[in-house]
This record gives C-alpha cells, structure tokens and sequence, in this order.
C-alpha cells in the first residue's frame, strides 16, 4: 500500500519536474556564458582569415598560440584541404579550420539548466512522497495491525487515538472497530464465564448423586430412600440442559421459523394461574389488568417460555404479602406486556446484566433457579424481533417490560 502510494506521489512530483525542465530548456533566455561559448567559433572564423591575409601561415598559429589558453572549447587545424568549403588560408597552400571540441561537459554545460533544479526536484519529491505515503496510509496500517492483533487473540485491542486523522469515514472505521472488538470480547469473556458457571452448577447435583451412590453401595436398604433425592437431581440437571440448550439457540441469533397467530393472553393467564397456587403459601396475589385480546404473530412455546421466566421471577422477588401485577396492552404496532413487583428492585448499574446468563444479584442470593431464566426470556423476545427491559419503580418494587412488534415485516 505504502509503494503504490508513494509511487503515484512521486510519479506526479516528476511529470511536473519534466514540465519545468522542458520549460527552462526551450523558453528560457540562454545564459550569457553559454552565448559566448556558442560564439566563439565564428568570431574566429571572422577574425583569422584578416590575419592570415595580413602576416600570412606563420602570422595565424603565433596568434593561435597566445589565444588559444582562452578558447579551451576550440580547435585550429593546421592540416585540412584547402578546397573544402570555410577553411582559412584558401585557396594558398597552408589552410586551417576552425573546430568546436564537442565534449561531455559541453553537453553537461547545455543541459546543466535543468539538470541541477531536476536531480534537486527528484531528492525533494522522493522525500516528501515517502513522508506522503505514510502519512496517508498510517490509519489503514493501523486498523490491519489492529485486525492481526485481534486474530491473535488480543481482543482488548482498540483504534481510539491510534487514527491520527481528521477524515470522517476513517474516524468511524475506527469507532466501527472498537465496536465490533468490544462485542468480541464481550462474547469472548460470556464464553468462558459460562463455561465456569456450567461446571459449577453441574458439580452441585453430581456431587449429591455421587454421594447417594456411595451410600448406596454400602446400605442398600436406603436406595429406596434416597431415590427420591437422585431423581431431583437428575430433574435438575435435565432442566438445567435444556436451559443451555435453548440459550444457545438465541447465542447464534436464530430466529423463529415458523409464526403462528395466537392470542397471547390465553397463554398469560394459564401462568398466572400456576403463579396465584405457587405464591399462596406466602400470601402473594398475581392478577392481569389490561386488554383482553393481545393477538400476535410467533412461536407460542417460545413466548410461554419467555413470559412464564418473567412472572416466576416477579413472584420470588416479592416479599410476603406482596402484589404481582401483569399489564398488556396492544396497538397496532407492538403488544406490549409489563410484569411489575413489590421487591427490593436492583440496582440501576445492573439493569442490563440480569438478562445475562448465570447473573444472579447479592439481592437474589437465597433465589432458586440458576439464573439462565432472564436470558432466556431476553432470547426468545429478541428472537421475535422485540425488545425486553428492565426498571425500578419510583414508588417502590421492580417491573420487567416487553414489547413485541405485531407488523409482519418487523417479524421477518
């Protein structure tokens, strides 16, 4: 990149380079010395016929002799025929003739006008079009060591003051690198988090399971016992599977495949149903208010799955006593749905990261679950197209917003 660059800077330099030179070579006046050196040989040619006509041969090479120190670029000829065309002394029989020496340094001395402003325009340019060169191709150099570092696995890498450059769509290439960067690690870094949070909840169960097998092994007449204990964990682990298994659906950004129209309240109040039996042992009331009809477009085991993660997590974050309402709404763009709760809602700084996987706050230490539920809910949302958030009440408690868009296209 850098020689291309630099080859079409100096190219440029040079084609004007020529222009000159060819410009000083047949417009400019010619330089005094160079006319006299031009003019030497015809004054000669003038001056010694008169002196041969005057002291003769002999008259002609004394005379030769005391001038021709001041005439370097000039050659008599004593011994030339006295029958061609411009010799002096014809037609007697010693001729001479006047030659101009036609060397190196006369042509030197010719073109020495637009040697010297050329050879000092070739070393300028050859500077400047290095130094040009670079400086123009110093952002893109920088966005490629950028791309190696991150292919080497430095996903820290970021073009922020790196791209010493006013342009504006270098600018956002910058800006898009270091997005795209931060989304890599942020990946990179989810990864390997939940890979450690997997192991550590599969090593929970396995362990109790290990255990019971031991126990087991050496009295067989609690197996019976135990069973009940084994199979739990088992449950467990099956759960927690297909857990995994469906985040990682929404991990590669899968959409729904296949819409059906349904009305989605069919499907709240069935979970609202199991909550009210689930919150009354601690006294915890979950009621709908809102539209009666919220028909919509998607995948209903999806959305089930979604919703019912949502109001589960309202109702164990409600303290005794408490409310759990769930509001819909629906226009002609979107259906929006709002969980909302009487608990101690959390902090404004992690807002964002319940809906990661395994995120599971100080505040939530005594929940059950494995924290995967939000995610979830927060893939299956996005995967029809819609968006999911969460806030704290002023008055007190935590709501969980969704929205989805009833549009066809949107859906698409």
């Amino acid at each position: 990149m850098i020689l291309r660059v630099f080859a079409f800077v100096w190219a440029a330099n040079l084609l004007t380079l020529l222009l000159v030179s060819v410009l000083i070579l047949f417009v400019d006046v010619t330089p005094p010395q160079e006319a006299r050196r031009m003019a030497e040989p015809e004054l000669l040619r003038e001056e010694l016929p008169l002196i041969h006509a005057a002291s003769g041969a002999a008259g002609v090479l004394t005379f030769w002799q005391q001038v021709a120190p001041a005439h370097p670029n000039v050659h008599l000829d004593p011994q030339v025929p006295c029958g061609r065309p411009g010799v002096i002394g014809a037609p007697g029989p010693d001729c001479f003739e006047v030659v101009q020496i036609s060397s190196t340094d006369a042509v030197v001395m010719a073109l020495r006008p637009a040697t010297l402003p050329l050879f000092l325009g070739i070393c300028v340019s050859a500077f400047m079009a290095i130094w040009l060169s670079r400086w123009l191709t110093q952002p893109i150099r920088a966005v490629s060591q950028g791309l190696r570092s991150l292919a080497a696995g430095r996903l820290e890498t970021r073009m922020q003051g790196r791209l010493r450059t006013t342009n504006q769509e270098i600018q956002d290439l910058g800006r898009d690198f270091d997005h795209a960067a931060a989304r890599l690690q942020a990946l990179s870094d989810g990864r390997s988090r939940l890979f450690h949070d997997i192991s550590h909840e599969i090593r929970s169960p396995l362990a109790r399971l290990r255990a019971a097998v031991g126990l087991i092994e050496k009295t067989p007449a609690r197996g019976v016992a135990l069973a009940g204990r084994m199979e739990g964990d088992i449950a467990r682990l099956d759960h927690l599977v297909d857990e995994i298994l469906t985040l990682a659906r929404f991990e590669k950004s899968e959409r729904v495949n296949s819409f059906q129209t349904f009305d989605l309240l069919d499907i709240i109040e069935n979970i609202i149903a199991d909550a009210k039996f689930e919150g009354r042992a601690r006294g915890i009331d979950v009621r709908y208010a809102g539209a009666d009809v919220l028909d919509l477009q998607g995948d209903p085991e999806l959305l089930h799955r979604a919703c019912e993660n949502v109001i589960r997590n309202a109702l164990n974050h409600s303290p005794p006593g408490g409310t759990v309402i769930v509001t819909g709404c629906r226009s002609t763009e979107a259906m929006t749905l709002a969980v909302a709760d009487e608990g101690a809602g959390v902090p404004e700084t992690d807002l964002d990261a319940i809906f990661s996987p395994f995120v599971r706050l100080n505040a939530q230490a005594d929940s059950v679950g494995v924290g995967l539920g939000l995610a979830i809910s927060y893939g299956a949302i996005k995967a029809h197209g819609g968006a999911i958030a969460a806030s704290n009440i002023d008055s007190g408690g935590f709501q969980i917003t969704i929205t989805i868009p009833v549009d066809d296209r949107s859906l698409k």
